[in-house]
């Protein structure tokens, strides 16, 4: 789906929220001033939160629910909102509430007829703003100070403005501070529509005596420009005393304006910074007037350093106030990357079975689930071996969830092993070039490319990589960072807090090409239970398991994309990896003692058979074991991955 057509949606879901906005607010006015159905200031004002309550939970998710041209110019001003939209947002909201005063009237016309007679009124002429404030705003209240000279002059022309000027700006304040994810004393969750509400509640039970607390151009111009039409014309336009568009259109919009300004400086700006978590809240870029939650796609070739970095990142994000949630990804279940997390203490979900693209459903149940938990940023990792994340996975995010994910630029993790061999000055892969075709369609589409394992890497070698990328891969920010070491981490946690939507870059992608390098990978996942009477050292077995496997993989010519294993005894665990046949294992965590019982999962990624991966594996973890360690196999999966078949795909993006 294009720009344009989003737009339509957005604009669509934007009037619909003012028609509801209108009709219950503005009815609650109807009945109150025509019928003395609601008793006292207070009911009324609770319609009207209520309404807005309402409003929020039926729209946010498609255009983040405006419903307020003042809003819409605030979050212009200080949260990033695109100022392209925001006429057509202001248009969408008129045409909203224009249609709710004109339902209204279709309901009401007998009664306001009745009422007006009563009232001694004629329609149009001094004096039917007591009617017609049914539907536009007039200072003071006619209903409570009554329309004459005496009573004009109990509220003057600058008081009108400066009431509405200070209510909205109250309201464009508590609006910023319920939807700012920084802020830890704000509600949870989708309570933020509520106070949004009650907000507006408490300012009309103040402001309302004063000029009926329009609060909103649209709420009060749509409806009274009906009116206008409706027979009242000079009373509503431009009204008995003027000051419809100062005190009902101008004020609103500057009250708005110095009331998110004076949040961002006197509160968002006033924070600490910390390292990751800058004072300002990251970057708002696309329209966010409720809580969204920042949504960050790490990417990259099976080896790359995905899940350390994950690590890091929800470690610094921590430390810095922020609630996190990962979402791991693989073709099957007992991903290593999953236990290792989870035995970080993270919050983390898992997708199996395919990779996002395949199973988004499956990814937007796992981000719904750990929406329960109201984190401020979500990272999630895609398998290792798949492309075309961006027409697949980000625009649909973007597209169908913008009101509840905010997508931060795609990175693409870069090992300086593989762009050597598929990118350097006569390269040549030990992966076939068909797995190759996915690792620089990897690069392709993303919108930060990141240099990872620099640590390892001289000055001179860094800025030869970078160099490389930024020349080859233009559309891409380039950066260098260490997910081992956390050197780099914090700096690209900042871009990618803080800079625009991601997705921003689709590539070209032959499936055919696609599929037939997928399939040349042999995937296999195993759940191994291990004892030995009186303990053994399990580091040592874990270390001689992979080196058995790295000897015989290179004896076949089997290239290894990446080999995990993750062996857990009691409290302890070990990490082990290895990216690359010729490569060296590196191990992480310690097992204290010598437990008798261990429990050890294994993700290996290699370019050969599944079945001859097998076999390899079952073959080593015997000899590793020999005779003093029972090998007790849970569960083994080993397969070729299929042809990928997305649950959509966007040819451009949104």
């Amino acid at each position: 789906m294009g720009r344009a057509k989003a737009l339509e949606r957005e604009c669509a879901a934007e009037a619909v929220g003012t028609f509801i906005l209108v009709f219950f607010g503005t009815g609650a006015v109807h009945v109150a001033v025509l019928t003395g159905g609601l008793v006292g200031l207070w009911q009324v004002a609770v319609v009207w939160g209520i309404a807005i309550s309402l409003a929020i939970y039926a729209t946010s998710a498609v255009s983040g629910t405006h419903i307020n041209p003042a809003i819409t110019v605030a979050f212009a001003a200080f949260r990033g909102f695109p100022a392209r939209k925001a006429p057509f947002y202001v248009l969408a909201q008129l045409l909203g509430a224009v249609a709710a005063a004109a339902t209204l009237y279709a309901l009401f016309h007998n009664i306001l007829g009745q009422f007006e007679l009563a009232k001694g009124l004629v329609r149009g002429q001094p004096g039917s703003e007591l009617s017609a404030m049914a539907y536009g705003e007039y200072f003071p209240n006619p209903a409570v100070l009554g329309t004459t000279p005496d009573a004009f002059r109990s509220v003057t022309h600058l008081q009108a403005m400066l009431g509405e000027g200070i209510g909205t700006a109250f309201l464009a304040f508590f609006v910023f501070a319920v939807t700012d994810t920084r802020n830890r004393g704000r509600p949870s969750g989708t309570l933020s529509a509520l106070f949004i509400g009650l907000t507006v509640s408490i300012v009309i039970c103040i402001i309302a005596p004063l000029t009926q607390a329009g609060l909103n151009p649209a709420r009060d111009f749509g409806p009274r420009l009906f009116a206008c039409f409706a027979g009242w014309g000079s009373i509503a336009i431009p009204g008995p005393r003027g000051g419809f568009f100062s005190v009902y259109i101008l004020a609103p919009c500057c009250g708005a304006v110095l009331g998110a300004g004076a949040y961002e400086w006197a509160i968002a700006a006033r924070r600490a910074p910390v390292a990751a978590a800058k004072a300002r809240r990251p970057a708002e870029t696309e329209e966010r007037t409720m809580r969204q939650t920042r949504l960050i796609l790490v990417g990259g070739f099976l080896g790359a350093g995905k899940t350390t970095l994950l690590a890091k990142a929800a470690e610094s994000l921590a430390r810095a106030g922020q609630r996190v949630g990962l979402i791991t990804n693989d073709q099957a279940t007992n991903l290593v990357d999953t236990g290792l997390l989870e035995r970080r203490g993270s919050s983390v979900q898992e997708v199996a079975g395919g990779c996002f693209c395949c199973r988004f459903d499956d990814l937007i149940s796992a981000l719904k689930r750990l929406m329960a938990g109201s984190p401020d940023v979500i990272i999630a990792e895609p398998v290792g071996s798949c492309t075309d994340l961006s027409a697949t996975v980000l625009q649909p995010l973007k597209q169908i969830y913008g009101g509840l994910f905010d997508v931060a630029p795609f990175s693409v993790l870069a090992d300086p092993g593989r762009l050597r061999e598929s990118l350097g000055p006569g390269a040549h892969g030990r992966f076939s070039d068909r797995v190759l075709y996915i690792f620089r369609k990897q690069l392709e589409e993303a919108d930060l490319i990141v240099l990872n394992k620099a640590d390892a890497l001289s000055p001179e070698e860094r800025a030869e990589l970078t160099g490389l990328l930024s020349r080859r891969f233009p559309q891409a920010s380039v950066r260098a960072l260490s997910a081992l070491t956390g050197e780099g981490v914090s700096a690209w946690l900042d871009a990618v807090l803080e800079a625009s939507p991601g997705g921003q870059h689709i590539a070209e992608v032959d499936y055919d090409v696609y599929a037939a390098g997928e399939a040349e990978l042999g995937w296999l996942n195993a759940s191994v239970d291990l004892g030995a009477e009186g303990g053994a050292d399990w580091r040592a077995l874990c270390l001689d398991l992979m080196g058995r496997m790295r000897r015989e993989l290179a004896a076949q010519k089997a290239e290894i994309a990446h080999l995990k294993l993750l062996l857990t005894a009691g409290p302890n665990r070990l990490v082990a990896n290895l990216t690359a046949t010729d490569g060296e294992p590196y191990a992480d965590g310690s097992i204290e003692g010598r437990p008798e019982r261990a429990s050890l999962l294994i993700n290996a990624r290699v370019q050969t058979g599944p079945d001859a991966l097998r076999e390899v594996t079952e073959r080593c973890l015997r000899a590793a074991a020999g005779d003093r360690v029972t090998v007790s196999v849970s569960s083994l999966q080993s397969f070729a991955p299929a042809r990928p078949r997305p649950t959509h795909r966007f040819a451009s993006a949104v």
